[in-house]
């Protein structure tokens, strides 16, 4: 974790090397999105604006919080990311790519210039450290691709022969939302498992959620909302049976209800909203700290 910690700060600088050139913004990709087809099933996309989630991120990680990192995200546009749901070994585990105001001759040298970075070339040239084995690639202007281990397994489809992932539906909300998750055919198991016990296998046919920032939040008790970000979070999970639908439904309330309680938190004006449609678990108004997204984070970085 340590090594893969260093790699990652040492990709930053890279980046901002790059970054503090300058150069006029625009999507490396478009139709579809980078994000749209990230991913495969039974991993699980994540998408984020940096602008939006910078102090999440600052917060998991306290090593970005400096002034340099202050640029980066100035800069950068979104990052996005794919992970397994399944236990087990994966060829590749963390994968996506860094969206911004990124040159791509310039982040090459930079690159090429670096102690940390091996140049390799297999098809396509990427830059490898050999503390932690990341690998990272600049395929186009705009963007950085980059994958825990084996960059070669997933660069194809992330760069060339790009296949639709995420319903095209949902594509509007994930740009319009802070961040946003997806995932066809996900371990729910791997998912939940350690926060709560299920009667039986919990396997989601289908899943999306949005999270947002919410600003002026009261608290019916009188005391002030903790100086920490709240989110709000709406999304649809889909059960292959109704019987399972029925119990995670009845499980989600019990945990949102425990969650605010330990938090001493009864929002003015605020009612979560559940309905249960056949096999689907439709949810809404849901608030949770920045601490849950930071734990996520941090189990990422693991």
């Amino acid at each position: 974790m340590h090594n893969r910690r260093r790699a990652n700060i040492v990709l930053l600088g890279i980046i901002l090397t790059a970054l503090l050139t300058g150069c006029a913004h625009r999507p490396a990709y478009r139709d579809p999105y980078f994000f749209e087809t990230l991913g495969s099933d039974s991993q699980l996309m994540v998408t984020m604006r940096n602008d939006a989630l910078h102090n999440v991120v600052v917060y998991a990680f306290p090593e970005f919080g400096g002034e340099e990192s202050e640029i980066l995200f100035d800069r950068a546009d979104r990052i996005s990311v794919a992970v397994p749901t399944t236990p087990g070994d994966h060829p590749v585990g963390l994968y996506g790519g860094v969206e911004g105001r990124i040159p791509k001759v310039l982040t090459r040298l930079g690159l090429n210039a670096s102690h940390e970075w091996n140049r390799t070339r297999d098809g396509f040239t990427y830059y490898r450290s050999d503390e932690s084995g990341f690998e990272l690639a600049v395929p186009k202007r705009g963007i950085i691709v980059f994958a825990d281990r084996n960059l070669h397994e997933v660069y194809d489809r992330m760069t060339e022969h790009r296949v639709v992932y995420v319903p095209r539906e949902l594509t509007q909300q994930f740009l319009d939302a802070d961040a946003a998750l997806y995932s066809a055919s996900p371990d729910g198991m791997n998912l939940f498992g350690e926060q709560v016990s299920f009667p039986f296998e919990l396997f989601f046919d289908e899943m999306w959620v949005t999270v947002n920032r919410v600003d002026q939040v009261v608290n019916l008790n009188g005391d002030h909302v903790p100086e920490r970000s709240l989110y709000h979070v709406a999304g649809i999970i889909t059960l292959p049976e109704n019987v399972q639908a029925r119990v995670f439904d009845r499980v989600i309330r019990v945990l949102y209800q425990d969650y605010m309680k330990k938090r001493d938190m009864t929002v003015e004006n605020w009612r979560i909203t559940i309905n249960l449609r056949e096999n689907r678990v439709v949810f809404d108004n849901f608030l949770i700290f920045d601490d849950i997204i930071e734990q996520v984070l941090r189990l990422a970085a693991r």
